[in-house]
C-alpha cells in the first residue's frame, strides 16, 4: 500500500511557503534566517524594542549574509553567550514535515526532518564543508528573536491552519517541504563572517 504525499515549497527569495495538504491549498509570507520574522512585540514600549533590536541583532535581516545557507548562528542570544552573529537560511533541498504538539521552546510546531539533498559537501583540499548546519529546522511562530534558519510565520491563524493540516495528514501520509532558491557562500569568500 503507498502512503499518501502532500508537498509544500519554501520559496526562500519569494518569502513565500506554498502548496497543497489534502483538500487545503496554503500561499503563507514566511522568514528564514537573519532575524527575519521577529514580532514587534513590544512596538509600543521603544525603549524594551531597541533593547530587543540590539540582543536579537535586528540590522542582520537586511544583510546579505543572513541569505546564506552555509551562515552559521554564533551565540546562545543570551546575556552568558550572547550573539555574535544570526543564522542564514535553511539549506534547499527535501525536508519530512513531522507535527510536534508542545516543543520547547516554539510550543505547537513542525519539525523538519532533513533529507540527504540538504546537505552540500564542497571538496577542497582543506576539506571544507559547505553544510555547517545542525539538524534543528522547524516551522514556528514568530517570536522577539526572529530566525536562524527555521521558517517563521508571522500569522498566527495561517501557521495553525498549517500545524493542523500537517497533523491530520501525518495520520495517513507524508508531508514533504521543498526549499528553493537559496544560496550558499563559497570558501574562499567566507572572510567577511565567522566561521565557527
Amino acid at each position: 500500500m503507498h502512503q499518501k504525499i502532500a508537498e509544500l515549497t519554501y520559496d526562500a527569495e519569494a518569502e513565500t511557503l506554498s502548496g497543497t495538504i489534502g483538500e487545503k491549498l496554503f500561499d503563507i509570507h514566511a522568514f528564514s534566517g537573519g532575524s527575519r520574522g521577529h514580532k514587534q512585540l513590544n512596538a509600543k514600549k521603544p525603549e524594551q524594542y531597541a533593547k530587543n533590536a540590539k540582543q536579537y541583532r535586528y540590522f542582520e535581516e537586511k544583510s546579505m549574509f543572513s541569505r546564506f545557507a552555509n551562515t552559521p548562528t554564533i551565540g546562545e542570544g543570551t546575556k552568558k553567550d550572547p550573539y555574535k552573529q544570526r543564522g542564514g537560511t535553511l539549506p534547499p533541498g527535501h525536508y519530512s514535515c513531522s507535527y510536534l504538539a508542545d516543543h520547547k521552546p516554539f510550543g505547537e510546531c513542525i519539525y523538519l526532518k532533513r533529507d540527504a539533498d540538504t546537505r552540500i559537501h564542497y571538496p577542497t583540499s582543506s576539506g571544507v564543508s559547505l553544510d555547517n548546519r545542525g539538524d534543528d529546522f522547524y516551522i514556528h511562530g514568530s517570536g522577539a528573536k526572529g530566525s536562524d534558519g527555521c521558517i517563521g510565520i508571522t500569522e498566527e491563524k495561517k501557521r495553525k491552519a498549517l500545524n493542523k493540516a500537517i497533523k491530520e495528514f501525518n495520520e495517513k501520509g507524508h508531508v514533504i517541504l521543498r526549499v528553493t532558491h537559496v544560496a550558499y557562500i563559497l570558501p574562499a569568500e567566507r572572510d567577511d563572517i565567522a566561521i565557527v
